[in-house]
């Protein structure tokens, strides 16, 4: 077993008030059974129906949305007996089956809410999610191929741990991660909000990034490359910046930048969500998966920012 190397920098301290923090895990239970959305049911429905063409809406979309969040841990089938059992105790008038559930919950509109406050930071990073659960075993015995990963990238506030933006590709396709960065950015920009501070690691040593932060005004807090070069002349904003990296060092540089902050609105949401919800996927159709990788940062979002109102 390899020695475990001594941790560099300042020892944490744990400065969280645990009363606090422990009413904010109660609070993402009581979210899964909220149900004040139901005493609207009659009225969501009619809003929702207004100049629908063909068959009407039966169930309002806030159910839908309540069950796509309940799939995180339960199958469809699982999801219209819970229906069913609330409809039993008289808490919502009908329940849908499982096929309903299921082509709602697929063809359902994902978004995350942006910050009201127009002053934020972002950090933008990539992880893996599995296509299937079949494991290594299986594969090495049964000569099955391994199915590609599929590619998440995110955007996030690491100061409020507020989740911005969610793409999701197949291993070895999609956009690189500098590109969804920039074009995160640039929505943000367009939606009026005031960027202060962008982090990233060694991948979004990108060119085109840096002058964009340079443009825009904003603080730079990506580690370059090793060994990281200055002499390119597409970027001056570049150039300071690796400059300042091998003056001070990585060690020096990482603290007056606050390079580890960006762990929180990066590694720290991708560790929650496949804690919380698994890193394999249930669908079998390559559209289905990625709208299911989708819901599970979706629901974590919802949850989080419902325990902390």
């Amino acid at each position: 077993m390899a020695k475990k190397g001594k941790r560099w920098g300042k020892k944490f301290i744990d400065k969280r008030v645990w009363k606090v923090e422990n009413r904010k895990y109660v609070v993402r239970g009581e979210f899964l059974l909220d149900l004040d959305w139901a005493k609207n049911w009659d009225a969501e429905l009619n809003e929702m129906n207004k100049g629908k063409k063909g068959s009407p809406y039966k169930y309002p979309e806030s159910l839908i949305r309540l069950q796509a969040i309940w799939g995180q841990w339960v199958d469809y089938r699982g999801l219209k007996g819970i229906t069913k059992k609330l409809c039993e105790h008289e808490l919502i008038p009908y329940y849908n089956d499982f096929s309903t559930i299921q082509r709602r919950v697929t063809k359902m509109d994902i978004e995350f809410e942006l910050p009201k406050e127009g002053h934020i930071s972002v950090s933008t990073d990539g992880s893996g999610m599995k296509a299937g659960n079949g494991g290594e075993y299986r594969e090495r015995i049964y000569g099955k191929e391994r199915k590609k990963y599929l590619k998440v990238i995110i955007s996030a506030d690491p100061i409020k741990r507020k989740l911005l933006y969610c793409d999701v590709f197949i291993e070895g396709e999609g956009e690189c991660e500098p590109d969804l960065a920039l074009s995160h950015l640039e929505a943000l920009i367009n939606r009026g909000f005031d960027i202060d501070k962008f982090y990233g690691d060694g991948a979004f040593d990108y060119l085109d990034l840096f002058n964009f932060l340079d443009k825009h005004y904003i603080e730079s807090t990506i580690k370059p490359r090793t060994p990281a070069t200055c002499n390119k002349p597409e970027s001056l904003a570049r150039k300071k910046e690796v400059e300042k990296f091998k003056k001070e060092g990585y060690k020096k540089w990482a603290r007056k930048k606050r390079y580890g902050q960006r762990w929180t609105g990066t590694e720290g949401i991708f560790s929650a969500v496949k804690r919380g919800y698994g890193e394999a996927v249930r669908a079998i159709k390559l559209e289905n998966m990625f709208k299911e990788v989708k819901r599970k940062f979706w629901a974590y979002d919802r949850i989080f920012a419902y325990a902390a109102t």
